[in-house]
């Protein structure tokens, strides 16, 4: 095929685009680059034509399959795929894979060649020279998509108020920055600042106890008995709601049984290591990853780094992992069953159950598992509305804002807010919702800080929380 403007070629009959002789001028101007192969210019096309339809990318992404690289290499650029054959690919009428190629040329990405004197085969010809002159234009496209989420997901950063969270619980003392038992996580330093008066004297809050689901979904239901953490799925908990004596027991009860249920495994269970698990040396953990790259199947998966990230996790429970995934017959991928035992929250499975389990299919019964009393939990305070707006001085500051806020807007977004004093110059509210916080800190800070003045308290920054329900 000659080139799409060359002296020999003749554009034949046919209405071209208004745009053609540019586009020409661009095609004969293009020439190959080391770098420039068939795989680079289709992701350029998948990801740098957003103006163009998705019938028309698939289009031009067909006819970049036809490239070739030797050709290419050679300044030519140039494919004869048939529109039958097109709209066979795309599931269409050639009608509509013409309009499609029209739509291509219109936009610049390539020449149709009417002249059947320069046809080297085939019915129809196109040259694509167009589009390559482009794929640093298209590339570039791609290059600002990409910079546009980032500053998207920066914005949505930047939107997160605070990452702290009170909690709407009732204190003992209406003064909730001088409380404890008010936050469910410590406030950070830079953010707020700490409590005008500590008294260590008071109890720290109780931890919530945590429950998380784990179904690895290894095999059918079934009559038999399961574990939390075994393929079919769990039913007890251990480790994080327990005293440190009792997980401690727990483990230890583990590593016996892993020691039983797998004899390969045994030798790493030292006395050392059942009378304080807890505290067991990295040299156990590096012994623990040389036993999983040894004894699990597809060393390509780097078993004994999934060993060495679950032991900062769950320490030595993962050698009762490890000895669960050979030992268990219902498992059908050791591998991937062992990273999701390693993924799990520490100490949110009783991997007792499991190894029972294997046990009896072997004709070993296990002493029975000591039972745990059952925690009797207090029952929370109640619920508080609007913690801290009694307190002074923001009753005299409310009273300002309120005359600078709108009536219906200060029910929206005032109606639940909560105050928890004023530090150094710093005065901290909270929210019940992260919606209520952005707006309150988006719009309304100025306002904040006018009453503020107006009530004639020093205040210098705003800083708004979210209330933990």
């Amino acid at each position: 095929m000659q080139t799409a403007h060359s002296e020999e070629w003749r554009p034949g009959f046919a209405k071209r685009a208004e745009n053609f002789s540019d586009v020409c001028a661009v095609a004969e101007g293009w020439r190959w680059s080391p770098g420039e192969t068939i795989a680079r210019v289709a992701g350029a096309v998948l990801k740098g034509t957003p103006t163009l339809t998705i019938p028309q990318r698939m289009t031009l992404l067909i006819y970049v399959e036809h490239l070739n690289q030797e050709r290419l290499e050679q300044d030519i650029a140039c494919v004869w795929p048939s529109t039958a054959l097109v709209a066979e690919y795309l599931g269409c009428s050639q009608s509509q894979a013409r309009a499609n190629r029209r739509a291509l040329e219109a936009a610049g990405f390539l020449v149709r060649d009417y002249t059947r004197a320069n046809r080297p085969a085939g019915v129809e010809a196109y040259d694509l020279r167009p589009l390559m002159a482009r794929l640093g234009e298209l590339e570039a496209v791609d290059d600002g998509i990409r910079e546009a989420m980032e500053a998207r997901r920066a914005a949505y950063s930047d939107n997160v108020v605070f990452p702290s969270k009170y909690s709407a619980r009732a204190p003992d003392s209406r003064r909730l920055e001088q409380s404890h038992e008010n936050f469910s996580s410590p406030v950070r330093g830079k953010d707020a600042a700490p409590p005008r008066h500590q008294d260590h004297s008071r109890s720290a809050p109780r931890p919530g106890n945590r429950q998380d689901r784990n179904d690895s979904g290894q095999r059918p239901a079934s009559g038999k008995d399961s574990a939390f953490g075994s393929p079919k799925g769990a039913s007890g908990s251990g480790g994080a709601s327990l005293a440190p004596s009792v997980y401690a027991e727990m483990v230890r009860q583990e590593l016996r049984s892993a020691a039983q249920a797998c004899p390969r495994l045994a030798p790493l269970v030292t006395p050392a290591l059942l009378a304080d698990p807890l505290s067991a040396p990295p040299e156990v953990c590096a012994q623990v990853a040389a036993a999983a790259a040894e004894f699990l199947p597809n060393p390509e998966r780097n078993n004994d780094q999934t060993a060495l990230w679950g032991w900062r996790k769950h320490g030595p429970r993962v050698l009762v992992m490890l000895a669960i995934c050979l030992e268990d017959p219902e498992v059908r991928s050791p591998c991937g069953y062992f990273g999701r035992l390693t993924g799990q929250d520490r100490g949110a499975a009783d991997l007792r159950l499991n190894l029972a389990r294997i046990l009896r299919g072997k004709g070993e019964v296990p002493p029975p598992a000591p039972v745990e009393p059952a925690v009797v939990e207090e029952e929370p305070p109640p619920l508080m509305f609007q913690p801290g707006v009694e307190d002074h001085p923001w009753p005299d500051i409310a009273g300002h804002l309120r005359a600078l806020v709108r009536e219906g807007a200060w029910g929206s977004w005032f109606g639940r807010v909560g105050f928890h004093g004023i530090v150094d110059g710093v005065l901290t509210l909270s929210t019940p919702t992260g919606i209520a916080a952005d707006k309150i800190k988006r719009d309304y800070k100025a306002a904040i800080l006018q009453a503020a003045e107006a009530a004639e308290v020093f205040v210098d920054t705003v800083v708004v929380t979210i209330r933990k329900r």
